[in-house]
């Protein structure tokens, strides 16, 4: 039997970096490729620490928006052409304010080029790429794994659109590539820990709670929201990698078993009160669950008072709240058919969501360690 040759785009996100610590641990080798001209080794080596190591490991430098070759040298083409038995493709931007062309550029663009170089593997065994549950836009109500896209309603924002064409180059390429789309919830930590590697807009709206700056959040107090662990979407995704290569599109998600939006917040509140009690004193209200109507009213007349602070904060809270506005409910039918008898499951969200939130507080959003 031959060697398993894995190439991981995105190893220092905050998914790739948990498939990275498990894939380190296999008998297998592992080509992590990086942005040329980062210092990225060192965040490799951060993220492997403690990891009994088994995997032969190796980061390339490279660029996945620099062309076919991914930007990179003759030799290394040559060499994981040859070799590279299985692809997984994390990386791209994941930043919901880019211009929708560079949005494009790296999620569209460099999926094109991951998918070109996919093709020049004669040994590849299984491609899996890694989208989101939100190509679903302003779609609502019940959004299958064999859905495609928006519906013809339109998207939050770039990241959302970006995505959704990215999956239309990936779903093209299906017939003729042993492909996996797996297409991800909202990821917010480690459900044991509560450790975060990578701080999205559900963080972002925790400290803007924090700070009293979320006087109003659009949605219905009993809408689903969906999110889910680092660790699950992580063990997951290789369960289905070994097990169903070529398996079509499979959600990571929580499904029915999410949490309602009012019991997010309020989950929120409590461990805000819980892991920092001088909190209390400061007497901040918890936000309104508002129509979406009444939340513009909102945002037209915060832009009229010219407070920066309170503007910046409705700003960036715009680039996503809008999609509480369009509730949904993520079908996870047959992605749970395909974990069954592993163990593998999506952790009650609540059970684990409290743990996030001291780790932002404790961490200061990142910018301390803990």
């Amino acid at each position: 039997m031959k060697r398993r040759s894995v190439l991981i785009t995105g190893a220092t996100g905050a998914v790739g970096s948990e498939l990275l610590r498990r894939l380190a641990q296999r008998p297998v080798s592992v080509n992590a490729l990086v942005r040329r001209g980062d210092d990225r080794q060192a965040e490799i080596t951060s993220i492997l620490s403690g990891v009994p190591l088994a995997a032969d490991l190796a980061v390339v430098a490279g660029d996945i928006c620099a062309g076919p070759a991914m930007g990179l040298v003759p030799e290394a083409v040559a060499s994981l052409t040859r070799h590279t038995t299985h692809i997984v493709h994390c990386g791209g931007s994941t930043s919901f304010s880019l211009p929708l062309g560079e949005a494009r550029r790296v999620n569209v663009e460099g999926t094109r080029n991951v998918l070109e170089f996919a093709r020049s593997c004669p040994l590849l065994e299984s491609a899996a790429f890694f989208s989101t549950v939100y190509v679903s836009g302003r779609r609502s109500g019940t959004f299958a794994e064999s859905d495609e896209g928006d519906g013809g309603f339109g998207f939050v924002n770039t990241y959302e659109q970006s995505k959704a064409e990215m999956e239309a180059l990936v779903r093209a390429a299906m017939t003729e590539l042993p492909i996996l789309l797996l297409r991800l919830s909202t990821v917010v930590g480690d459900s044991r820990t509560g450790a975060v590697r990578g701080f999205n807009a559900v963080h972002q709206a925790i400290r803007l709670l924090y700070n009293g700056l979320a006087p109003m959040i659009p949605g219905d107090p009993g809408e689903r929201v969906d999110i889910v662990s680092s660790d699950f979407v992580a063990d997951a995704a290789l369960h289905l990698i070994d097990n169903h290569p070529a398996g079509g599109v499979f959600h990571l998600a929580t499904g029915a078993e999410a949490s309602t939006l009012d019991d997010l917040i309020g989950s929120t509140v409590d461990s805000l009160l819980q892991f920092r009690p001088a909190w209390r004193k400061r007497s901040i209200e918890r936000p309104l669950l508002v129509d979406l109507d009444t939340y513009e009213l909102f945002v037209r007349s915060v832009e009229e008072t010219g407070n920066d602070v309170l503007r910046s904060a409705t700003r960036s809270i715009r680039t996503f709240a809008y999609q509480l506005a369009h509730p949904k409910l993520f079908e996870t039918r047959k992605t749970f058919a395909a974990l069954g008898g592993s163990g593998i499951t999506p952790r009650p969200p609540l059970d684990f969501y409290p743990r996030v939130v001291k780790y932002c507080l404790e961490s200061n959003w990142g910018m301390q360690q803990c």
